[in-house]
């Protein structure tokens, strides 16, 4: 697999890079994600990606500052490919300049992306056969490069001399995974891949063990059935016995899950165990229990790709926005009771959640919230970096919904005052107009026995009330600095009837406009 590195300062826009582009498909495999140029830089040394998706514009580095910056440094080649929402030509230059493979404008057309992964495929394909060519003696890359089916033939068998391993013999790609690892530092999980290696290194009697890490918390590694520790044993005995051994190196502070891809015969076929690995690594919500996954078991077992039907989506979006706890926390124990029942892979898993997660945080916005209230969303997002359970995943799920629903009750509370405030300015702005509790309800989109009565709640006046005390307030204004006349006043001020304003000035002030300014001009 191709690795990836994607880099935007929206989340969401990574989010929707990862979760609405089939990158396997053309033989990509998300490793990283970083939401800044200076951020990706370290990324880009660290993991050495071969491609690097990236925005242009980003606070600290932005994107072709980060390009100018890795290939000077020349710590790693990988590939760019610019997603931008800005068009500008100088942009685009520039990009051409540093050599970017494609500069592509948000929104991004899906049919226009394929085709940069498939011509990106063949490309990087291509330099990944030149660079094999001088890397005989680098062992990792050696290694990720035979599991994926990357290497050339001579140097696989090399890498599996160097393994202590029988070019011929009966070979198996695992992953480990760590589950649940979001409160554990890097520097921890440095420390476990040193021990994990050297666990496996002594179960399977290898010579060296390399580690194929495929993300955060996956580790992959090959064994053979002819190494002493597995003579006297079946395969599912040696994953179980590796399993116990490595949950006893990282405790209680994550959940060891092991997966085990097709046995092979020769070094060819390793790629073809990697790949099952994958497939086994599917049926991780699925399986009941927490024993190794082995992908022979799992034949003529299919694990389900299709989302949800639209009306559970319905149901606990209807719940979170009336405010029901309750009813959500059912609609919730439903849906992961449905991907546990119903074998869902893990990557329909995460996209049925996205899309909840998703149509929340639009909810969100379109009650002018602000999404960034939202304390739980964030580290939800963030599970998809490392590997999790469903029973994290739902912990992390429920605890978001639960926040989202109250904080969408308190928006919309403040929206109702925001409204009605809005309501009383337009009606101080425009009292001059004709105007009824009707026109002003059909104007706000508001039903008008509602916004009689939440008018009365807010300001102890009904709306009428209100709009004649507005009026009569502007009429002795005029009254008081200009000499109109009353019936200019009456036309100026809402009235189409110029008696009417008398009898309604009399109403309020207990005398008339007239006498009102007489009273004015008669003080000395």
């Amino acid at each position: 697999m191709f690795k990836v590195v994607l880099v935007d300062d929206e989340v969401y826009a990574r989010q929707g890079l990862r979760q609405f582009t089939d990158w396997n498909k053309y033989g990509f495999d998300i490793i990283a994600e970083a939401a800044n140029g200076e951020e990706a830089l370290r990324v880009i040394e660290e993991t050495k990606p071969d491609l690097v998706v990236t925005d242009i514009r980003m606070p600290v580095l932005d994107g072709l500052q980060l390009i100018q910056a890795v290939k000077e440094r020349k710590q790693a080649e990988p590939s760019f490919v610019i997603v931008s929402g800005y068009g500008d030509f100088k942009y685009a230059q520039q990009a051409v300049k540093f050599g970017v493979k494609d500069f592509i404008l948000k929104p991004i057309d899906e049919e226009e992306m394929e085709q940069t992964l498939q011509a990106l495929s063949e490309t990087i394909t291509g330099s990944r056969q030149l660079r094999a060519e001088h890397a005989r003696l680098l062992n990792q890359p050696v290694f990720d490069k035979w599991v994926t089916g990357a290497l050339e033939t001579a140097l696989a068998a090399d890498m599996v001399r160097a393994l202590g391993l029988k070019d011929d013999g009966e070979l198996r790609y695992f992953d480990v995974e760590l589950n649940d690892l979001h409160s554990v530092p890097d520097d921890a999980l440095s420390r476990w891949k040193t021990d994990i290696t050297g666990a496996i290194a002594g179960l399977a009697g290898q010579t060296e063990v390399y580690i194929h890490e495929r993300q955060r918390g996956i580790f992959g590694f090959v064994a053979g059935r002819d190494s002493l520790q597995l003579r006297e044993s079946s395969w599912k005995q040696f994953a179980g016995l590796l399993q116990q051994r490595l949950r006893g190196v990282v405790g209680e502070k994550a959940k060891v899950m092991l997966y085990g891809g097709m046995a092979v015969k020769g070094t060819k076929l390793v790629p073809e165990s990697y790949r099952t690995a994958g497939e086994a690594m599917a049926h991780k919500y699925a399986a009941p229990g927490d024993a190794p996954l082995l992908f022979e078991e799992l034949e003529g077992r299919p694990v389900r790709h299709a989302e949800l039907d639209d009306g559970i989506y319905a149901g606990l979006l209807e719940s979170v926005e009336e405010h029901e706890p309750e009813k959500a926390r059912r609609a919730i124990d439903g849906i992961f009771d449905r991907f546990r029942t119903e074998r869902h892979a893990p990557d329909t898993v995460a996209r049925s959640l996205s899309r909840f997660v998703f149509s929340v945080v639009r909810i969100v916005e379109s009650m002018q919230g602000d999404k960034s209230e939202l304390a739980a969303l964030d580290p939800l997002l963030s599970l998809s970096q490392s590997p999790v359970t469903l029973q994290g995943l739902k912990a992390a799920f429920i605890r978001f919904i639960e926040e989202s629903s109250a904080y969408i009750a308190e928006v919309r509370k403040q929206n109702a005052k925001g409204g009605i405030r809005q309501i009383r300015q337009y009606i101080e702005a425009h009292y001059d107009q004709n105007m009824s509790l009707k026109s002003i309800a059909a104007t706000f989109y508001m039903n008008p026995v509602y916004l009689g009565q939440l008018f009365k709640k807010t300001y102890g006046v009904y709306f009428n009330e209100f709009l004649l005390h507005t009026r009569i307030r502007e009429a002795k204004r005029l009254l008081r600095q200009t000499q109109l006349r009353v019936y200019e006043i009456a036309d100026k001020v809402g009235f189409s009837n110029a008696d009417y304003f008398v009898t309604q000035f009399e109403k309020v002030e207990h005398k008339t406009p007239s006498e009102y300014r007489n009273a004015l001009c008669a003080k000395k």
